[in-house]
């Protein structure tokens, strides 16, 4: 009778399953956690690239249109400000304006790229290459009016 109690006991330790809902969870939350951070980098990024879009527009437009007070330097300004609300460096920004106030009708071209930096996922990617940054670029061409 004794040795059919330890080989019950036996039996039920051997197909006991209750550690393994913890087991699968470890090893399936890092998965899940490296998914999360994922998605909100690249809602981040996605952001910036927006917020770079509307800026560029907003800028060229200003200047493509009759105004003879609108100069680089307010454009400039303008779009700095924009970065800046938006939790941006403006030292990460690069502007290039051609074609502005050339003649009626000719076309102007703005270029901005911005050096994007993932604050979350930074380290892994650190591991993965030496790059750890992303350049957005957006750029618009309207006729100076």
């Amino acid at each position: 009778m004794k040795g059919a109690t330890v080989r019950r006991r036996v039996d039920l330790l051997v197909r006991s399953e209750d550690g393994q809902a913890l087991v699968e969870f470890a090893l399936v939350i890092p998965m899940l956690l490296l998914l999360m951070l994922g998605l909100v980098e690249f809602s981040r990024a996605w952001n910036a690239q927006q917020v770079l879009t509307d800026v560029a527009r907003e800028s060229l437009r200003g200047a493509v249109v009759a105004n003879s007070s609108y100069s680089y330097d307010e454009m400039r300004r303008r779009i700095d400000d924009a970065l800046v609300r938006a939790s941006m460096d403006p030292d990460r920004a690069t502007v290039d304006v051609s074609g502005w106030k050339a003649g009626t009708g000719t076309p102007a071209r703005i270029d901005i790229e911005y050096e994007f930096s993932f604050a979350f996922i930074a380290p892994l990617i650190g591991w993965a290459s030496e790059d750890r940054s992303l350049v957005l670029t957006t750029s618009f061409v309207m006729r100076n009016e």
